[in-house]
Parts: structure tokens; sequence; C-alpha cells
């Protein structure tokens, strides 16, 4: 009876051991709760009545299984833990399904392929959640039309003219010097002193020549030659033959020449002094002389001129606007050497042109803007860094935006619209639908009958000095001589109010004396609003038209030519508010009457 106990004691914790989750902190309490439970149930089992005992053998079929029971396998941990670890790293070495879940442990996170589409697609969505759930289209996803975009952005550089004035400074610079001798000859008419001036006032004079014939008073045998009253010397006369003048000039010829070093004046405005001397004492007269010749020989500096630019090399797409003087003529020293200019400092404007080539890529975002070239410190023309983005879609039946999210805290609770979709296809249908209706009952129908969506013609009078206007668009009975107006007029101004006319334009019905005293209007009337569109926009895609005012063409479409309109392209917003008014929805109450009928139930 003890080893049956034993047995029945062991097997109950088995059981609950197996039962309940394992907690380390707490596993050898348990054990000991448990242990005592299992033998408490047993002695309460023992002492009841009608006990009749249990041998556990009976339920074993062999002397293995009662083995096992008397002495169970795992007996061998009770009181060895390291048996127990040991038959565990045995078990995680063969046990299938340890190995499946140390495998798949080991394995980690799958491999994810970053080029794989369905990758970039997904990477995407998540990207453009926000736009996507609030059914907004972006550059990468088409929410009207499905599409899922990849974007490529590319780089790309422009430049573009700024169109800035630049002012440059022109200022003088000897680029050269250089001396030369000079010749510069004069012939001096009248009574001395001469007043003489040199081309260039610096010229240092060094010699005089004298060569040539003149006129002179009496016969002298010599002249003496003065420069601003300093004596430079004497030169023989020769008498030339022929007779003196009445005035006593005579004929006389020089050929001599003057060392003038030891003149030290300037070559300014000089007094030129011709004394003619006669006999030996050689006291001089200074008495008239004609075409007397005297040439100065010169010593000069020849100075060459540059101008600096303080922009420098100006390119050949900037053009000269302006330019003024602020420098003006001045006698100045350069590197030792009088120099004089008429201006000495001279200011130019220029404004430069270039093509803007970033207007090819307009579209691309500007990412950063630098000066591309300068010229005298100023910026005149500008070189971007744009990002052009380059895409490529494919349709994926994206479908955007849903009942509702909450997104940051930012609630989307879409309203209920009326889907352009369905007017647009319902009214196609009723156009169609009427069509039929033209042709249903009707005998020897070909392809060319024009019988469908026909117009009638219809004509109002508008005549001179506001007598009447039966023509008026709107406000029927209200206005002076409307009464005067024909059935048909009532009738006509009515079907324009109610849209259903097409106009074509007026023409003169009556003139007395070369005077229009009524014009007529002609309108096209149909029976409806859908059969007025679908004439006008069938027209339109046909080539056709409603002729004139005085030669309307109302005519109806045939079926040949109701085939060849396109009903998707034609826009039926007029006829919208009449197909909504037609529509009779059933009351609640027939709904739920209908429901109940389609399954078999009654109203409650």
């Amino acid at each position: 009876m003890t080893q049956l106990n034993n047995a029945l004691i062991l097997s109950a914790i088995l059981t609950l051991s197996a039962a309940l989750p394992v907690m380390a902190a707490n596993s050898e309490k348990d054990y000991r709760d448990n242990v005592q439970w299992a033998k408490d149930s047993i002695k309460q089992n023992q002492n009841k009545a009608g006990y009749t005992g249990f041998d556990v053998n009976s339920l074993c079929k062999d002397a293995t299984c009662q083995q096992e029971v008397a002495n169970p396998s795992e007996s061998r941990y009770y009181n060895n833990p390291s048996a127990m670890d040991s038959a565990k790293m045995q078990g995680m070495s063969t046990d299938g399904q340890a190995q499946a879940v140390t495998s798949g442990f080991n394995n980690g996170r799958p491999t994810i392929d970053e080029n794989d589409p369905a990758y970039h697609t997904a990477v995407g969505y998540q990207n453009d959640a926000y736009n996507i759930s609030h059914g907004i289209s972006s550059k990468y996803h088409d929410c009207e039309k499905g599409l899922v975009c990849e974007v490529d952005s590319q780089p790309r550089s422009c430049t573009l003219p700024t169109n800035n004035p630049v002012q440059c400074y022109l200022t003088p610079f000897v680029k050269s010097t250089s001396t030369q001798h000079k010749e510069h000859t004069f012939r001096l008419s009248g009574l001395p002193p001469f007043s003489v001036e040199l081309p260039n006032p610096d010229a240092i004079i060094t010699d005089l020549r004298f060569n040539g014939g003149f006129l002179s008073w009496g016969n002298p045998i010599s002249v003496e030659i003065s420069l601003n009253e300093v004596v430079i010397g004497t030169v023989p006369i020769k008498k030339e033959e022929g007779h003196c003048g009445q005035d006593g000039a005579c004929p006389s010829s020089v050929n001599a020449s003057l060392n003038a070093s030891h003149y030290q004046g300037g070559a300014a405005p000089m007094s030129v002094n011709v004394g003619t001397i006669f006999g030996s004492w050689g006291w001089p007269f200074y008495l008239s002389v004609t075409n007397f010749p005297i040439t100065f020989i010169t010593t000069e500096n020849n100075v060459e001129i540059g101008y600096n630019n303080s922009c420098g090399a100006v390119l050949p797409e900037c053009q000269q606007v302006q330019s003024q003087c602020i420098e003006g003529k001045e006698t100045r020293m350069i590197n030792g050497i009088s120099v004089t200019l008429d201006c000495w400092k001279e200011q130019t404007t220029y404004q430069c042109a270039f093509p803007n080539t970033c207007d090819a890529i307009a579209d691309c975002s500007i990412q950063s803007t630098s000066c591309d070239t300068q010229l005298g410190g100023v910026c005149i023309k500008d070189k971007q860094q744009r990002l052009c983005d380059k895409q490529q879609c494919r349709d994926t039946g994206l479908i955007c935006g849903a009942d509702s999210f909450a997104l940051s805290g930012d609630y989307y609770d879409p309203a209920a619209t009326r889907s352009t979709d369905f007017n647009h296809a319902a009214a196609g249908l009723a156009a169609v639908s009427d069509a039929a209706g033209d042709v249903k009952d009707k005998a020897n129908i070909n392809e060319n009958s024009a019988i469908i969506f026909k117009g009638n013609i219809m004509e109002c009078s508008d005549k001179a000095l506001g007598i009447s206007n039966c023509c008026q668009d709107s406000g029927w009975g209200n206005g002076i001589g409307l009464t005067s107006c024909s059935e048909e007029e009532k009738a006509l101004g009515t079907a324009k109010e109610d849209k259903l006319t097409v106009s074509l334009g007026q023409y003169c019905a009556e003139k007395v004396l070369g005077v229009c005293i009524r014009k007529k209007k002609a309108y096209c009337a149909f029976d409806s609003k859908l059969a007025r569109i679908v004439q006008v926009e069938g027209r339109a895609q046909l080539g056709k038209n409603f002729g004139s005012a005085k030669h309307p063409d109302c005519s109806a479409f045939s079926p040949n030519e109701l085939q060849r309109i396109d009903m998707s392209s034609m826009d039926f917003s007029d006829f919208y508010e009449d197909m909504y008014d037609a529509i009779e929805l059933p009351s609640t109450d027939e709904i739920q009457k209908r429901l109940q009928q389609s399954v078999g139930g009654t109203k409650p």
C-alpha cells in the first residue's frame, strides 16, 4: 500500500508539474506545496466510505509499464540537478522542435533586398503616409490615377544675368617717351616784332635757319634776330636782281643759320624781332618785311599716352551706355614730363547682357546661388545649382484616404460628396435612353434616318423704338408691350428660361427707307436639357453647326452620326440638377419592409 501511495503521489506531482508554468523564482516553493496537496488528497479519498483501494498496475499493459510506475525514469533527477541540466542539453540537440526554435532564433530578422521594387514601394508608402492617408496627391503618389512614382533627382547648373550696372574709370598713363628733332617754318610779313607759337610749348629751340627770298625796305646788308628780346645773332642779306617797288620794298634773299642754344625761353607765344641793318655801323632798324623765311629747329619729347580701366578687360557681352569726364583739362607732370590732356579721369557705365540658361529648367528647385562672373567688383552673372526631378510612374491601383485617421493628433474625417463619375455616367445613360426612345416603334429606320434629338426652329421679334421686345431672356409678363407677343414667342421665352434653346443670332426682318424697324432672333429649341446638351456637344465633335439666324439648321442626328459621338467627353453639368430632382428614393420603412420580405421575416 505504501508503494501505491508513493506512486500516486509521484504521478500527481508529475501531472501538476507539467500543467503549471515554470517560474524560476518560486519553483521550489510550488513544488513543495503541490506535493503536500497531493498527499492530503490521497488521505481524504482513502478515508471516504466505499473506498476499495486502487491498483495502479491494473492500468499497465506489461511489466515494463509497472516498472516505470514503481520507479519513474524522472526520479533520477531527484536531488540531482546536474542530471536534469545534462538531459536538457541533450534534448535541445536531439529534439526536432527544439532545433527548429533554435534555428529560427539564431537567424534573426530576414534579410531585405533594398533593390527590391516591393521594398522601394513600401518605403515610399511609409515616407508619404500623411498624403496617402489624407487623399492628397504628391510627386510620389497620384491619388487620382492610382499611380506610384519613382523620382530621380538630378543636379543641374545654369547661369542668368543680374542686370547690375557697372561703373568703371579711365585714367591716363605714359606708355612711352622719345626725343625727336623737328622743324617748324614760318613766313613773317609786316612790321616787327612778330608773335610766333610752336605746336609744342615744351619744345627746346636749338637752331634757327633762314633760307629763301623776301622783300625788305631798302637794300640791307644783314638782319638781327631776337627771340623774346634775347639776341640770337645776325645773318647776311643778299640783294636780288629786280627793281624796288614804289613803297621801297626791294627783292632780297637769305641763306644762313644761327645757334640758339643760349635761348632758354619756352616755345609758347614768342616775340620774334627782325632788325634791318644798313651799312657798316651795325645799328638795326625795325622796318617792314614781306615773307621773311624763318625755321625753328627744336628738340621735343614725344609722349605716348595710354589709359587704365579700373574694371580691367571688359567682356564683349558688356556695352558702354554712359560716359562723363569728372576731371577736366589740365597740364600735369607725368614721369617728369609735362602733359596736357582734355580729360584726366573719365567715368563710364556698362550694361552686360548674358543668356538666361535657367529658363530651360525653371521647374527645378533652386539649391544655391553664387556669383559666376564679376566686373569691377560688381556681379554681372549668377550661377545656380538646381535639383531636377525625373518622374517614372506605374499604375498600382493605389487607393488614397480612408474613413478616418488619427496622425499625430490630427483627425481626418472626410465629408460625403457626390461622385462626379456617377453624375457623368448616369447622364450618358440617360442620353442613350432618350435616343433609344426616339427610334422605338418607328418603322423603316435606317442608319441615315435623322430622327434623334430633333430641334424646332423658333423666332421672336424686336421692334424699333422700344415698342415691343419679344426677345427678352427673362421677366416675361412684366415688360411694356409684351402682351402683344405671339404664343410662339411666349413659348420661346419660357424655353429660354428653362435652358432648352440655342441662340443663332439675329437678322433684319423689315426695313423702311433703308432703316431696319424690326429684327428677328432665331433659336433651336429642344424638348429637354439633355437633348440640347447632346446637340451642342455632338455637333462640335462632328464639325457641324446650327446654320445662321436667317437659315437655321435644327435637324436631328441620324443613328450613324450618333455612333460617332463620344458621350464620355460631354459636359452634362446643366442636366445633373434635373436628374437628381427626378430621382424618387423609397422611404426608410419601405427599405426595411423589402429587406424583411427578402429574408422571409415579418415586421415587428
